[in-house]
């Protein structure tokens, strides 16, 4: 995945957990590909604590 992908990627991961449009943006903007692989990595298990973390 290239490095645009995966800032769009997460800027609409934190969209989805309820993250504004403008503050999920500034954030994608400022990792590095390396963050934004290792992020990429443990997406999975991310996506289930935020989803668990809102229903509680």
């Amino acid at each position: 995945m290239n490095f645009n992908k995966l800032q769009q990627s997460y800027q609409e991961q934190l969209i989805k957990a309820g993250v504004s449009q403008h503050r999920a943006e500034q954030a994608a903007k400022t990792l590095s590909i390396t963050e934004l692989k290792l992020i990429s990595e443990i997406w999975e298990d991310w996506g289930h604590v935020v989803s668990s973390a809102t229903v509680s």
